[in-house]
């Protein structure tokens, strides 16, 4: 069964990286806010060329560059597996919460997986779900006009999503929070 699984992770890999050639290393989502690929978080020159000073690293085992002043990772593996689903969901709130408090401190921020497709794509939807009060399906199409190779094929991570969507508007009816969180319009 590891056998098949190793030989599942290796191919997939293999895939998103032909699938992800051609395509920029980040793009910018909202202002000051990147989804990319790891090529882009390795890049120093394009770390700085582009501002980036908080770092949010959505996978297990690729290194973090030096002059970063806030890194942070979320180990979750993009293997198909429930408990990794599961745990994307688990550290959804967390992430988002960090996210977006490094945002509202106005810094530009990375969020990257190994091809800037699901993992840190699903991170992304969660976070513009939160600040902008839309759908999982409005975030993801959202994020993909902005990324084409996000989600391609399927949003992996979509029940994680889904229920993060669930929870944060259930959270804003059970505490009356409406004003504090208005359907705000996604930028152009």
């Amino acid at each position: 069964m590891d056998c098949v699984k190793n030989i599942i992770i290796f191919f997939g890999k293999i895939i998103q990286s032909i699938v992800s050639m051609g395509d920029d290393p980040a793009n910018e989502i909202i202002p000051r806010l990147w989804l990319g690929n790891r090529q882009a978080s390795q890049n120093e020159f394009w770390l700085r060329q582009n501002d980036i000073t908080v770092v949010f690293n959505a996978t297990k085992d690729i290194p973090f560059v030096s002059g970063i002043s806030s890194m942070y990772r979320v180990p979750v593996d993009d293997n198909l597996q429930e408990d990794e689903i599961r745990n994307m969901g688990l550290w959804s709130w967390e992430i988002v919460f960090k996210i977006i408090k490094e945002y509202k401190q106005r810094k530009t921020i990375l969020i990257h997986c190994a091809a800037g497709m699901q993992r840190s794509a699903a991170i992304v939807a969660m976070v513009l779900i939160a600040m902008f009060r839309c759908s999982t399906d409005e975030a993801i199409a959202y994020i993909k006009k902005k990324r084409s190779i996000a989600f391609y094929g399927q949003a992996n991570f979509y029940k994680s999503i889904k229920g993060f969507e669930k929870s944060f508007f259930d959270m804003i009816v059970k505490e009356k929070q409406y004003s504090k969180y208005p359907k705000l319009p996604l930028p152009p």
